[in-house]
């Protein structure tokens, strides 16, 4: 169920990350300059509380079931059968905003997953970007968690592991595995492509 919002007024992104993220719009494999760009906000410094008025991260109860261990292994094999994030798309949220997202390679579907080992091909598939995608993933993690990812597009231990703690914050099946419901649970740093500027909160609204 998409949630509209009434987002806080966002700080002002630097020249640097204006470019990369006119990039990002641009085209899906310019993406890839926003992931390179090397723009990595310091939580500490940048992360603001919403404004009055603005909605907190409402707390998701999507996976309050969570805790039936058949329902559980059912939704990681499910993550784990979709086929591995090979771009990232800014896909459309409320009121010009838009949420970067890991998505299917030359298409707008978010459907897709990043898993321990993906550096940045899985198996033997050779096409696509998903360097960017898992880049895109830990620039928000770094962004809206507060970890300390290195933004290298490699899903090693120390991505997993993070993303194994939003999944447990958000009362999920702590697989480690990045996938349309982790996607749809987690908080998101949102763009406005019309007016260049990133939002100084981060929300929920996949």
């Amino acid at each position: 169920m998409k949630l509209r919002f009434a987002f806080p007024k966002p700080s002002k992104p630097s020249t640097r990350a204006l470019v990369a993220v006119a990039a990002l719009v641009i085209s899906p494999i310019a993406v890839a300059g926003l992931a390179a760009a090397g723009d990595r906000p310091d939580p500490a410094s940048e992360k603001q509380p919403p404004a009055a008025g603005a909605p907190a991260a409402a707390p998701n109860t999507a996976g309050d079931a969570a805790g039936d261990a058949g329902d559980a292994g059912v939704r990681t094999a499910a993550a784990a059968g979709l086929e591995q994030c090979r771009s990232a798309r800014l896909v459309a949220a409320s009121n010009g905003w838009g949420v970067p997202l890991p998505s299917v390679w030359e298409s707008s579907n978010t459907r897709c997953n990043l898993r321990y080992g993906d550096n940045p091909h899985r198996g033997g598939e050779r096409f696509g970007d998903p360097d960017t995608a898992i880049r895109t993933l830990q620039r928000n993690l770094n962004y809206c968690y507060g970890s300390k990812l290195t933004i290298d597009g490699v899903y090693g231990s120390n991505t997993r592991a993070i993303v194994m703690q939003v999944q447990k914050r958000h009362k999920l099946a702590a697989d480690g595995i990045y996938g349309p419901q982790t996607r749809s649970t987690m908080n998101w740093r949102l763009y406005h492509s019309a007016k260049r500027i990133w939002s100084s909160g981060c929300y929920s609204p996949v």
